[in-house]
């Protein structure tokens, strides 16, 4: 039987971990990435990370106002395509980095939630692992992020943005889901610091004292 160990360092990094995840997820499903001129007399155009309605689907009755998931199929199709027709090459690569780095995110998120009882791995700490990988998907998220203005060149986004080049955005201005991806950015460089520290409080000297006194469950600040 494990010894289970609490504390608030601990806690804070897989809350910290959990809210990145999130926030990165509800971002990427989003279609307020980019946020056109309004039309006369009309709504304001706007466009997610999978492109316009042409690979992005709209779906009713969803949490936030936006949301949509892509048609894995044509999302397929496109990302295998040579040219450019609805995602610039720049967008494809993004996708691939974002997705990459939430699947690295929601494994360290399990393995957070596993720590209070599973600590070690192999040879190393899962603190330490954790925030590796947790660090490797901030680098990925990073990456997603700057691919994004890369492909403002496209015509897809010409069409809404005007002028618009790569990096130069246009007529256009950036929606509350980049900027949502850029704090849940934010918040995975911060749960991969956190690691560390959440890994000191399980070896602290009164995690250690409460461990001698044959104490099965630990919960200290």
């Amino acid at each position: 039987m494990c010894t289970v160990i609490v504390t608030i360092r601990s806690v804070l990094w897989s809350v910290m971990s959990i809210a990145a995840s999130l926030m990165i997820l509800v971002s990427v499903f989003t279609d307020q990435w980019l946020i056109g001129p309004p039309a006369p007399g009309g709504e304001a155009p706007s466009m997610g990370l999978f492109g316009g309605q042409d690979i992005c689907v709209p779906m009713d009755n969803m949490l936030f106002e936006g949301e949509c998931v892509p048609d894995l199929a044509r999302l397929q199709e496109e990302l295998l395509r040579e040219e450019e027709v609805h995602l610039p090459h720049a967008w494809k690569g993004g996708i691939a980095c974002l997705v990459a780095g939430l699947a690295t995110m929601v494994l360290t998120v399990a393995l957070s939630l596993l720590t209070p009882c599973l600590r070690t791995c192999c040879c190393c700490s899962v603190f330490t692992c954790c925030g590796s990988l947790q660090s490797f998907a901030a680098v990925l998220f990073t990456m997603g992020l700057l691919a994004y203005p890369a492909g403002w060149g496209s015509d897809q986004v010409r069409q809404i943005c005007g002028p618009s080049d790569s990096f130069v955005l246009g007529h256009c201005k950036l929606g509350g889901a980049f900027w949502m991806a850029v704090a849940g950015t934010v918040c995975t460089f911060l749960a991969s610091s956190l690691t560390v520290f959440a890994y000191k409080s399980t070896k602290s000297h009164k995690t250690l004292y409460r461990r001698q006194d044959g104490d099965m469950v630990i919960c200290v600040p």
